[in-house]
C-alpha cells in the first residue's frame, strides 16, 4: 500500500510521462486511456522504478522527460518494490488520476506557450 504522499508523486509521474506522449501521431484504433492504462500495467513487471520509467517511456515512443518527473522517479525509487507492486494492483485508479492530471498539465503548458507568444510579439 502507498503512502498518500508516494501517491500523489505517482500520479504527478504518470501525468508527465501521458502529457508527454503524442496521441495525434500514435497510428491506432484504439482509446488512448486504454493503451496508457495497459502500457503502465506492462511495465510493471520491471525490478525497479527506473526499468519501469525506461519501460514506459520505450512503450509510448517518448525519448525524454521533464525534469520534475524524474525528480518524481527518484523520490519513488527508495521504496520502489512497493510502488510497482501496488501500482501493478490499482493501476487502473492511479492511471485514471494522472490522466486527469495531464490534461491540466497540457492546459498549463499552453497558456504558458500562449504568454510567451504575446509578450514576443509586443517587444
Amino acid at each position: 500500500m502507498l503512502t498518500s504522499e508516494q501517491e500523489i508523486v505517482l500520479v504527478e509521474f504518470l501525468a508527465h510521462v501521458y502529457a508527454s506522449v503524442r496521441w495525434k501521431q500514435m497510428k491506432t484504433s484504439k482509446n488512448p486511456y486504454d493503451i496508457f492504462c495497459n502500457r503502465v500495467k506492462a511495465s510493471t513487471r520491471r525490478s525497479n522504478i527506473y526499468e519501469f520509467a525506461s519501460r514506459l517511456c520505450n512503450y509510448l515512443g517518448i525519448s525524454s522527460l521533464p525534469v520534475c518527473a524524474v525528480e518524481c522517479i527518484d523520490s519513488l525509487r527508495p521504496d520502489d518494490v512497493n510502488v510497482l507492486n501496488t501500482l501493478s494492483r490499482e493501476y487502473l485508479p492511479l492511471c485514471v488520476k494522472a490522466i486527469s492530471k495531464a490534461k491540466e498539465i497540457k492546459e498549463k503548458r499552453k497558456k504558458q506557450k500562449k504568454k510567451g507568444e504575446n509578450q514576443d510579439e509586443e517587444n
